[in-house]
């Protein structure tokens, strides 16, 4: 495969969605930063990557809820590498049960906005004015299907993915007619290891039903992929079995 000159920031790239966008992203010729808050995981998931590829690939701690850590996160990308033109804001976090909102704490709603929304926010905000140097950059944010439909008992994680849904359709707009993209992509169900952290934890049928973390990174790809002149907002992806 021809070798892609971009260098891309992956947060949450240590498991999940963000560690197979790292995987498909190297394998295509780029340079990814993985960003993930654990040293040791990060450091096995970059040592885990194919050894033809593993040189394009480094790990930089940091918890995107923290100011400092994504101001210390781009500044040493863009030092490490000199530009950055794909942003994918990867990292999230859910609760491990189906509350109802009165039966919820400030330190959980407090968890999932400062990660979700507040993590976005920054992530987009510190990379921004690398993304307006290059002629043709992407902010990639993932969202989730409750960005648009929410449930009883996820009340506030959906406020967190509806909010990373208003930010990046306000990003749409400030950004249009530039050489700065935005799209989100929403998924349902993904078997991750998110599941493993439930109360309840869903069967082994069930998640394989869901979908595959590659199932998003094959989508992130594809955009990276289409001409200049197209702007996909959203792609919602959905598995096709009821689960």
């Amino acid at each position: 495969m021809t070798s892609d000159p971009r260098v891309a920031i992956v947060t949450g790239g240590s498991q999940g969605i963000g560690l197979a966008t790292v995987k498909a992203f190297v394998a295509r010729g780029m340079s990814v930063v993985a960003a993930a808050r654990g040293r040791t995981r990060l450091d096995d998931a970059i040592a885990a990557l194919d050894p033809a590829h593993c040189d394009r690939a480094v790990g930089i701690v940091a918890d995107v809820s923290k100011e400092a850590d994504v101001q210390s996160l781009v500044r040493e990308t863009a030092e490490r590498f000199g530009r950055i033109d794909v942003l994918v804001n990867s990292a999230g976090v859910s609760m491990s049960a189906r509350p109802r909102l009165v039966d919820t704490t400030s330190a959980e709603w407090h968890k999932l906005i400062d990660t979700n929304l507040t993590g976005t926010y920054l992530m987009c905000r510190e990379t921004l004015p690398h993304l307006e140097k290059m002629q043709d950059s992407y902010i990639l944010n993932i969202q989730s299907t409750a960005s648009y439909a929410s449930q009883p008992g996820v009340s506030l994680y959906a406020a967190s993915k509806y909010g990373v849904r208003a930010l990046t359709e306000a990003l749409i707009e400030e950004y249009r007619n530039s050489g700065i993209r935005v799209t989100s992509v929403s998924p349902g169900p993904v078997d991750t290891t998110i599941w493993t952290h439930k109360l309840e934890p869903p069967s082994a049928d069930r998640r394989a039903m869901m979908l595959r973390p590659s199932d998003i990174s094959d989508i992130l790809v594809w955009l990276l992929d289409r001409p200049r002149h197209m702007h996909i907002p959203n792609i919602t992806v959905t598995p096709w079995t009821g689960i």
